[in-house]
């Protein structure tokens, strides 16, 4: 017995050691540990936590933990979307260290683009055989909009400036200034032997269906800074479901107020575009030939990006023709 007391002391020694490292609650009555690291949990659900055990046949809590990360696997691979458990305070870093892309609206076809019907009741219109009387209608439509373009082209007109505007998509127009309206893209030119200064806009045509063409102005300012994603001041539509029955092509635009752009500004953009893409190099008169060959030879040379002169283009827009 002697020599059996030192080996009680040393187990008993051994035991203490390991509880001042890890404690544990010990259940005599069914004896089942429960590890407390986390204390509130365990003393919260003590109860169930080691029926739980009980019932699974582990000692520890840990083994449990065991026990059910298989079930648990096996819950998310047959349900890929269910939630995980995570706190608040996790979900709030894990939002602010992982930014969201902005939610971008989807349009429809029909809310993005304005046909003639968007404006008109275009079969009402098709009962009027007198282009003068579709031209008065379509004038009133827009009398009451301070910010609206409208007019009625020739068909034979607007074919032309289609086909030009297909193979030129592209293209820039000079809007002159006085040296206090102009801005950081205004470039100073020198046409007719006289100083100006002019604000130089860039335009698009597109065309999203056979009877609707768009053509779209922005500043080359404006352009520079947001490429694709630039704020347009004017936008015209042209309308051609009119063009074989009653031989006219329907137009109109708006003027965006808060973009530095007048009425008689997109007036004047306007006339400059149609003196550019009505361009007739096969004209009956020499000099309508000539004047044209000169407006085409600027469209290619701007397509083509060689030899490109503002100073021969602001000459051409300011032509009286």
């Amino acid at each position: 017995m002697v020599g059996a007391i030192p080996l009680l002391v040393r187990r008993r020694a051994a035991c203490v050691l390991r509880t001042s490292v890890r404690l544990q609650l010990v259940c005599p009555q069914r004896g089942y540990a429960l590890d407390t690291t986390n204390n509130a949990i365990a003393a919260r659900y003590k109860d169930k936590l080691e029926r739980a055990m009980k019932e699974k046949g582990v000692s520890t809590l840990e083994d449990l933990k065991v026990h059910y990360e298989d079930n648990y696997k096996q819950l998310r691979e047959r349900e890929p979307l269910a939630p995980t458990t995570t706190s608040p305070a996790a979900e709030d870093a894990q939002a602010k260290a992982t930014p969201r892309p902005p939610v971008i609206p989807k349009i429809s076809k029909e809310q993005s683009m304005k046909t003639l019907a968007s404006f008109i009741d275009v079969d009402k219109l098709r009962q009027h055989t007198v282009p003068r009387e579709i031209e008065l209608i379509w004038r009133a439509r827009f009398a009451n909009d301070p910010n609206a373009l409208c007019a009625v082209l020739p068909a034979d007109v607007f074919k032309r400036m289609r086909q030009t505007a297909k193979a030129y998509p592209i293209f820039v127009l000079p809007l002159p200034r006085s040296p206090i309206e102009s801005g950081a893209d205004a470039a100073p030119l020198s046409a007719g032997g006289k100083s100006t200064a002019a604000e130089i806009q860039f335009m698009q045509w597109t065309f999203p269906e056979d009877y609707t063409s768009h053509c779209i102005m922005t500043s080359l300012l404006e352009f520079k800074a947001h490429k694709e994603f630039a704020r347009p001041h004017t936008t015209l539509i042209f309308h051609t479901e009119l063009a074989e029955s009653h031989g006219i092509v329907l137009f109109n635009g708006s003027v965006e107020r808060d973009m530095n752009v007048s009425n008689a500004d997109a007036h004047f953009l306007v006339l400059t575009l149609q003196k550019f893409y009505n361009a007739d190099t096969h004209a009956e008169s020499a000099y309508e030939r000539a004047k044209a060959l000169r407006r085409h030879n600027l469209l290619e040379m701007f397509k083509g990006g060689k030899n490109f002169d503002l100073e021969l283009l602001l000459a051409e827009a300011e032509m009286i023709d």
